[in-house]
């Protein structure tokens, strides 16, 4: 449901999303276990916030909450964002990057901070081109609407679901809570180990795009 770069895949796997959803108005997955992939936002680079368990050292939440803000909560920083829409064409993204006092203590900890700071800056500066081509896409009179993926986009679903009931006026559904999953247990998967950015795969959508160009291109 989050937009996900090639450099977020190297700290944050597909592979290693999994579904984290109570009940309330909010969708989300957790990472877990984190990638070390040689990024700004590698886990152990920076202490720990304190509060976290030892067992979650490893592990980022990801969640967005109804309507308008989301974050990333990494082991040793929070990344927000929140969403003010100016018209049904235009958003704009206010963005805050915090992390906790005794992190200001390690060795290097401003130079690490502004380098996580930069990578998420160009990851979400990344996030918005995906997002300003998906809403051209889905603008377009010739767009025909396909079907959710049950893996990995459930959340959205979920999230539309909550602006469906919004929208409408009927009384029993206005103000529904949506239910949490059956279990927010995290499944322990074998750890990452990058040595090498990952190989991006052509999804179908864009195999068939540049097929279709090409026969555009040989019938001009």
């Amino acid at each position: 449901s989050f937009p996900l770069s090639p450099k977020t895949s190297m700290v944050s796997g597909v592979d290693e999303h999994q579904r984290f959803q109570g009940e309330g108005m909010y969708m989300g997955f957790a990472t877990h276990p984190l990638t070390q992939g040689g990024t700004a936002i590698d886990p152990g680079r920076l202490p720990p916030f304190p509060a976290i368990l030892a067992h979650r050292h490893e592990t980022a939440y990801h969640i967005s909450i109804f309507p308008n803000v989301f974050f990333s909560l990494y082991p040793d920083a929070f990344f927000r964002v929140r969403l003010s829409q100016n018209s049904p064409t235009r958003t704009l993204e206010h963005a805050t990057l915090q992390t906790h006092s005794g992190a200001l203590g390690a060795h290097d900890a401003q130079k690490i901070l502004q380098e996580i700071f930069e990578f998420w800056d160009n990851v979400n500066t990344e996030d918005i081109v995906i997002c300003e081509n998906v809403q051209q896409g889905t603008s377009s009179p010739g767009y025909s609407r396909g079907r959710f993926s049950f893996r990995f986009e459930e959340p959205l679903h979920r999230f539309q679901n909550m602006i469906i009931d919004k929208v409408l006026m009927d009384e029993p559904t206005r103000y529904r809570i949506p239910t949490g999953d059956l279990s927010t247990n995290l499944v322990q998967l074998p750890k990452r180990i990058l040595t090498e950015p990952p190989k991006v795969k052509e999804s179908s959508v864009a195999a068939e795009q540049r097929a279709f160009e090409k026969r555009a291109a040989g019938a001009a």
